[in-house]
């Protein structure tokens, strides 16, 4: 991730949408665990656990922010039917999410830009 502020809130949406699956793991829908289990698996050996290199790890890094975010962003329409707070709440942490993410991407080039 390019910043601390980035990490920290790339692990809130991560434990979010732990969080989102979980208690639909609670009403009886397993697969978005294992889903989530598997894309958790991938993402921190990607990031974390091959020997990557630097620049493949800070590519990865925002476009699995941007997944993280869709994934909210699907709980968030799945809740516009249940109320209008929750599921707008969930849109605006996925659209945050989102929009970190491509912040990410625009804020690396300019930073290789300035450090060559």
């Amino acid at each position: 991730m390019n910043s601390l502020s980035h990490g920290f809130l790339f692990l809130c949406g991560l434990t979010w949408l732990l969080c989102e699956v979980c208690v639909g793991a609670g009403a009886g829908y397993w697969t978005p665990v294992w889903l989530y289990l598997a894309g958790f698996t991938v993402m921190f050996s990607i990031m974390g656990c091959l020997p990557l290199s630097e620049k493949t790890i800070n590519t990865a890094g925002p476009i699995f922010t941007i997944l993280i975010g869709a994934g909210i962003a699907y709980y968030g329409v799945e809740a516009l039917g249940y109320g209008w707070l929750g599921a707008a709440l969930r849109l605006l942490g996925a659209a945050m999410l989102v929009v970190l993410g491509l912040i990410s991407f625009t804020g690396r080039e300019k930073g290789a830009a300035h450090s060559h």
